[in-house]
């Protein structure tokens, strides 16, 4: 067997390094395969051939200690005492290259063989080839593992990620004089799957076909190409189930130091998704660093909704849609905030089928933020809230980058009378100091003369009569919170009613918590208990709802009193049907019992002053009224004959009991929105 020294080959190798000089590792192996190629087809058998070198260099890589071993059979052997990786900052040691050249051919035109590799357990097919100036080979790999890979290769950290799958891979290299060597890489993924340390990204079971090639040179930049075609993909609020679609992407990514900057990406969706992009971020920080800029961006629906938007929108209750029509956008995204953006809404049609809450349908758009020049618009067909139809309508915009808003008052007919939407802007995500991925909502409008039969129709609320008015001096919709910045004030009842100090949490999410108060002023008893079929009572009604704290929209705590007030001076008239239901609510009894022979020749009583109050905590209600003493409280003193007078025994009621009581004292009526 020869023995060939790194020294008695030098001269040889140098004519094989085609113009590149990280020939200067495979150079003398290439020799050494051509001698066979040269040598084999003139021998019953290859050459013996044994290789030694003390250091072989390829660019940040040092083998020690090499040895090349080629049989007569074909089977070969490369060692290697270690390899010392200069960027990884790490060696490995103990390397075994394993082998056989299967077959060899050549002509004046083009050599070739091809053969078998394996190492640590990896097996593999390759292929090579040489012409004039010009050198090729290819690996092929089937069902290797990952896990594998992560053992015997340096890889970035994010690779640690990967918890399982495997991979059948095509890797090609090509040199020609004159030119850059390239590499490419075809694989198939199957069920792959891997998750972040902060669980924000994950896959499972994802199946993709990708294509990846690169100049030689360029490394780590490279070009990829591919097909996801099935699987679950979550990062951040994004979760996809490509089960019900096939995704094509091209991109250029290129690592620096732990960031990823991607360059002409490319996504196409079956006509769900078509994006024109690039984007930078750090995988230590995804959200915070992200920069990303949309060259085109459309979405087409219902396609668009249920395979990107639904599963962010669920967060805010705006899953289970149905959405049709067109949306095309272009902008930035640096910083967490918006820095640009181009909108345009066709024929979009959004009803919330789900949960019946509001319905659009023909809503078009155009934006252009910060172009002052072009008239942005917003347009709709039809409009539907609830039961509450608010028509069609066309409004102009003034918007900035991720901000917009009305430039002049909008004016709506709705149930009978006119709803002014006098000042709306919307602050997109990222561009106030809210919390990222809600919008800032700030609006403020006004309620004229709006017919109560309708609305309370429209609410499915028990009807009644007359008009309500009423003013939204201004609403902020901040960090998922909706605040009411002054006082709601609404006219009803021949009275008037206003809401302060409101507060909602998470209108749109799971558990919504609300707080505030209610003052109510000079309301018409009349109207009021005609209208709930309580039973009728003459006269004014005053009260508050203080601290006030749902979950859920269902109480948990509040102070309330609902009395007479001390302007009333003369008595007014109560019904037979009044004064049971007041008497059941109080959890006491009349001081004559109504059912008395000569008392059953009244339906109508007079009183002089009645109240009702409660501070709920922990499903406890801690009654008062007008009055007490040690052993009761007085609801209602009466006045004339007869003297009807009711007062509670028991001072501490509990709350789902009482609102069973006043269910049933309105005839089973409960107030309730929508369906």
């Amino acid at each position: 067997m020869p023995d060939l020294s790194t020294n008695s080959i030098a001269h040889a190798s140098q004519q094989l390094e085609i113009g590149h000089p990280q020939w200067r590792l495979v150079g003398p192996l290439i020799l050494l395969v051509c001698q066979a190629i040269l040598l084999g087809p003139l021998m019953a058998d290859y050459p013996e051939i044994e290789f030694r070198s003390e250091t072989l260099e390829y660019e940040q890589a040092s083998l020690n200690g090499v040895k090349l071993w080629l049989e007569s059979d074909g089977r070969f052997k490369i060692t290697s005492e270690r390899i010392e990786l200069e960027s990884a900052d790490r060696e490995l040691t103990e390397i075994t290259l394993s082998g056989a050249i299967d077959s060899v051919s050549f002509n004046d035109e083009e050599s070739s063989l091809q053969g078998r590799l394996e190492y640590d357990s990896v097996k593999a097919e390759f292929e090579a080839h040489t012409k004039p100036e010009e050198f090729s080979a290819v690996l092929k790999m089937d069902g290797f593992e990952i896990e594998k890979l992560k053992q015997m290769i340096d890889l970035p950290a994010v690779a640690n990620w990967v918890s399982r799958g495997h991979v059948d891979a095509v890797a090609s290299y090509r040199a020609a004089t004159g030119k850059s060597p390239e590499i490419s890489l075809v694989m198939n993924w199957n069920d792959l799957a891997f998750d972040s340390p902060d669980g924000r990204i994950a896959a499972d079971a994802l199946f993709m076909e990708v294509s990846v090639a690169a100049p030689v040179n360029e490394l780590p930049s490279v070009l990829m190409s591919g097909t996801i075609r099935r699987g679950e993909l979550l990062i951040e609020d994004f979760y996809r189930n490509f089960g019900d679609g096939e995704l094509d992407f091209s991109m250029h990514p290129a690592w620096r130091n732990e960031e990823l900057e991607i360059r002409a990406i490319r996504l196409t969706d079956n006509h769900s998704l078509e994006v024109e992009a690039s984007a930078k971020f750090s995988l230590q920080q995804f959200s915070d660093s992200l920069a990303l800029e949309i060259n085109r961006l459309e979405l087409g629906f219902p396609g668009a909704y249920s395979r990107y938007l639904e599963s962010a929108a669920a967060a805010w209750t705006l899953n289970g849609l149905e959405v049709t029509g067109h949306i095309s956008w272009s902008g930035e995204w640096t910083e967490g905030a918006f820095s640009s953006g181009d909108l345009d809404v066709k024929d979009l049609t959004i009803v919330d089928t789900q949960r019946g809450r509001f319905a659009v349908t023909g809503l078009n758009a155009r934006l252009r933020p910060g172009d002052h020049d072009f008239d942005s618009l917003l347009s709709w067909q039809g409009l539907l809230l609830g039961r509450i139809n608010l028509g069609a309508a066309r409004v102009s915009l003034d918007s900035e980058p991720g901000v917009f808003a009305i430039v002049e008052p909008l004016h709506l007919s709705m149930l009978g009378g006119r709803f002014s939407l006098n000042d709306l802007k919307v602050i997109l995500p990222g561009v106030s100091s809210g919390v990222a991925g809600e919008p800032d909502i700030r609006l403020q409008a006004r309620l004229e003369k709006l017919e109560m039969e309708q609305v309370t129709a429209a609410l499915g609320w028990p009807s009644f009569q007359g008009k309500i008015s009423g003013e939204i001096p201004g609403v902020r919709l901040e960090g998922g919170v909706l605040e009411v910045e002054g006082e709601i004030r609404i006219d009803v009842f021949d009275g008037s009613v206003s809401l302060g100090d409101l507060r909602i949490e998470r209108p749109f999410g799971v558990l919504p918590s609300l707080a505030g108060t209610l003052e109510a002023t000079n309301l018409d008893l009349e109207m009021l208990t005609s209208t709930f079929s309580f039973g009728q009572i003459s006269g004014r009604l005053d009260g508050f709802v203080h601290d006030l704290r749902m979950l859920d929209w269902q109480p948990v705590a509040f102070d309330a009193w609902f009395g007479t007030p001390l302007s009333q001076s003369r008595s007014k008239g109560i019904s037979r049907q009044a004064v049971n239901h007041l008497t059941t609510l109080g959890g006491g009894s009349a001081t004559a019992a109504l059912t008395g022979p000569i008392l059953r020749m009244f339906n109508n009583f007079s009183y002089r002053r009645l109240g009702l109050g409660c501070r709920m905590q922990n499903n406890v209600c801690d009654v008062r009224g007008v009055s007490e003493d040690e052993v009761s409280v007085l609801l209602m003193e009466g006045a004339g004959v007869p003297k009807i007078t009711i007062r509670a025994f028991n001072r501490r009621v509990d709350w789902p009991q009482m609102v069973a009581h006043l269910k049933a004292a309105t005839g089973g009526e409960s107030v309730r929105i929508g369906d």
